[in-house]
């Protein structure tokens, strides 16, 4: 017998050795995947738990006032004292507008004023010689009472005849007309003349004009409204800009907040006044705080249901059917993020429903994972 006839293991030792090994490797089988199932079923009862106490979402947009810039008065535009997309604080000058026009209706409505004083000062001497006219006319009348008493009793005793009453009579009648008309003449006077002082109707009139051509020149100095920035405009000096349209977007920094859409099943212990941490792709590695302001409570899912039309039903039905989602709110901190809340940037945001709560470990070291994801997205 040859030596490899030697080494050479039998049919039947060769059927133990295998037959010992297979139960080792099956048993190794086994083990990894209960491992496996029972890691699917703790992640699984962990997702729902973290799904009710520390809802999270990547459904999230940083959220602005967009203000379109709108010049109130009409004009060349002489000067553009801004970049941008720079910070600009409330108050400063962003567009100028030629203000010739502007100070010529001003200084307009300055002289218009110094007449109405002007006039006020004539129409007050005449109502002045008009009351002196009354005064005039009403001595007249008494002195034509007096004399016309005289004749009235002469006549009675015989010594003046009829005519002379007759005259009397008549001289009477136009001391009275006389009073009447200078009365008539006064109330004219003090018709024209109005209220006296700032209320006459003709100061009151001037002082409008004064005042509208006053805010007509300082309307051609176009001002942010806001701390913000100047964004979408391609402006140059001598372009005409008509009241009412639009030069440019302004874009808030004062007023500034997350709008996060979470999944219907995830807001059940969501409230107001909830811790937030998030986490913005504007700023990988770095994790924010803030605060759940509100829940909007409806949303519109594309219904179009109008009078006279039978109901819409929409089909996504099943275990597994589409979430609805729902805005949430989140207000920050003044100085919180300063510097990089770009509107419309993407957010992942994380709600602690419980404070002090152990799952809460989870959530912090979550969000911070997520944000230094943001590198590779």
């Amino acid at each position: 017998m040859t030596q490899q006839q030697e080494r050479a293991p039998s049919g039947a030792e060769e059927a133990r050795v295998n037959g010992d090994a297979q139960p080792g490797a099956s048993n190794k089988i086994r083990k990894a995947t209960n491992a496996i199932l029972a890691l699917v079923v703790v992640l699984f009862l962990f997702h729902l738990v973290a799904d009710r106490l520390i809802p999270s979402t990547d459904l999230g947009r940083i959220r602005g006032y967009v203000v379109p810039i709108s010049p109130q008065v009409s004009g060349k535009v002489e000067e553009i004292r801004v970049e941008p997309n720079t910070l600009i604080r409330q108050g400063q000058v962003l567009a100028a507008i030629e203000q010739t026009d502007y100070r010529l209706a001003l200084q307009q409505a300055e002289q218009a004023l110094k007449q109405a004083g002007q006039n006020m000062g004539a129409q007050t001497a005449n109502v002045t010689a008009a009351q002196a006219k009354v005064t005039n006319a009403l001595a007249n009348l008494k002195n034509a009472q007096v004399q016309s008493r005289r004749i009235f009793a002469m006549v009675d005793k015989g010594v003046m005849s009829e005519a002379e009453a007759d005259n009397a009579r008549a001289a009477l009648t136009k001391a009275e007309a006389g009073v009447a008309s200078a009365r008539a003449d006064l109330a004219k006077a003090e018709e024209r003349l109005g209220t006296e002082g700032a209320n006459n109707t003709q100061m009151k009139q001037a002082l409008l004009s004064l005042q509208q051509a006053q805010l007509n020149l300082e309307r051609t100095r176009i001002r942010a409204p806001t701390d913000g920035v100047a964004s979408n405009f391609r402006l140059k000096e001598g372009v005409y800009a008509n009241t009412g349209q639009p030069i440019m977007t302004f874009i808030s920094v004062d007023d500034v907040w997350i709008e996060a859409y979470f999944r219907e099943n995830s807001l059940g212990n969501i409230d107001a006044g909830d811790r937030v941490e998030f986490a913005l792709d504007y700023a990988p590695g770095r994790v924010f705080s803030g605060r759940v302001s509100s829940i909007d409570y409806g949303i519109d899912w594309g219904q179009n249901e109008q009078t006279g039309k039978l109901a819409q039903v929409a089909g996504n039905t099943g275990w597994l059917r589409q979430a609805q989602r729902f805005p949430v709110t989140i207000v920050m901190a003044a100085d919180e993020a300063q510097g990089f809340r770009r509107v419309g940037g993407q957010v992942d945001v994380i709600v602690y429903s419980q404070e002090g709560a152990f799952i809460n470990l989870f959530g912090k070291l979550w969000i911070r994972v997520v944000s230094w994801l943001s590198y590779v997205r």
